[in-house]
């Protein structure tokens, strides 16, 4: 009876373990976290299918419909063995399309890490903008971040600040949702 015991004990412990390392990316959490250079921005849009992420935020004072600008956090899993300055090319590509104006300013370019600045006048195709694009390495995929806006004037003014922002915003993976960072700053799941 003893062995027999300890033979199912055996297989228990074996098969949790086994469980365990087979089940460890069901169980991870990818989270951005940033810290916004005045209050908490409020969450507009949030949409989570298979393979993708997008999340977007915009400061309390302004209206869902109605904004000027907006921080959105885009997530592709599917992307995971890309570089992310090809990746951010791509992205620029879309836009420079809808306006053949827009003006880019490289900030950061290499395989984990890419940034860049653009701004285009308003066409038939889109308002006037002012971007800070960010694409960076998770581990998941890719992320992508952008800082949008839609007054050139004030994106001149908030630029710096900004940018520094989006270069501090780190990628957070753990495997339990409640280990979670402890700080001031605001943690956004992927």
């Amino acid at each position: 009876m003893k062995n027999l015991y300890g033979t199912l004990f055996r297989i228990v412990f074996s098969a949790f373990f086994v469980l365990n390392i087979l089940a460890s990316d069901v169980c991870a959490y990818e989270s951005v976290i940033i810290k916004y250079p005045e209050q908490t921005w409020v969450s507009i849009y949030y949409q989570k299918e298979r393979d993708e992420t997008i999340a977007q935020f915009i400061p309390p004072y302004e209206y869902r419909n109605n904004w000027n600008q907006s921080l959105v956090f885009h997530s592709y899993k599917w992307a995971k063995g890309q570089s992310c300055n090809s990746f951010l090319n791509n992205l620029l590509a879309n836009v420079s399309m809808q306006n053949e104006k827009m003006r880019i300013q490289p900030v950061k370019d290499n395989i984990n890490d890419a940034i860049v600045m653009w701004c285009a006048p308003k066409n038939k195709y889109m308002s006037e903008q002012c971007e800070i694009l960010r694409v960076t390495r998770g581990h998941e995929g890719l992320i992508s971040i952008h800082y949008i806006n839609r007054n050139m004037n004030d994106f001149a003014i908030r630029k710096d600040q900004w940018l520094n922002v989006i270069r501090d915003v780190k990628v957070y993976y753990s495997y339990y949702r409640w280990d979670r960072v402890l700080s001031k700053a605001s943690v956004y799941e992927l």
